[in-house]
This record gives C-alpha cells, sequence and structure tokens, in this order.
C-alpha cells in the first residue's frame, strides 16, 4: 500500500507523493503518457459498462468530454463473439 495518489507508481515514488517522471512511462511502457491515459479511459469505459460520470469522476474531463470515448462500446471490431 503506497499513499501516493498517482495512477503510476515506481519504487522511488512510493514512499512519497510525487508523480513518476516522464521517462519513467515512455521507456518501460512503450507509449506516451497521454497513449497510457487513453488507454485507462478506454479500459474503466468497458470496464463500467459505458459509466461516462464514473469516467469524469475518475479521469476529470466534462461530461462532453468522457462523451467523445463513448462510441468504442458499439464498434463492431470489439463485440464479444
Amino acid at each position: 500500500m503506497t499513499r501516493n495518489p498517482h495512477v503510476f507508481v515506481s519504487r522511488r515514488t512510493a514512499l512519497d507523493t510525487s508523480p513518476v517522471g516522464v521517462q519513467w512511462i515512455t521507456t518501460p511502457m512503450g507509449m506516451t503518457p497521454q497513449e497510457a491515459r487513453e488507454d485507462r479511459i478506454l479500459h474503466e469505459l468497458h470496464a463500467s459498462r459505458g459509466d461516462i460520470r464514473r469516467l469524469c469522476d475518475m479521469f476529470g474531463p466534462s461530461i462532453t468530454g468522457a462523451s467523445r470515448y463513448a462510441p468504442v462500446l458499439t464498434h463492431p471490431g470489439l463485440r464479444k463473439a
């Protein structure tokens, strides 16, 4: 358990409340911080079955901003078999 409120926590930041650095995110993960954020938003959208309010509470966008992710739920390439 850590008191650090950030989504990504490293060995260095687990003992305080600072965020990890950009290099930590881009090197091991192979994606930009924005790509990682969008990935987490899309994952939460699927996990919450489209709960836009939950996205707003967790990630901070407006309802209009969060609503732009909603069409992903009905994308034909993502339907379960």
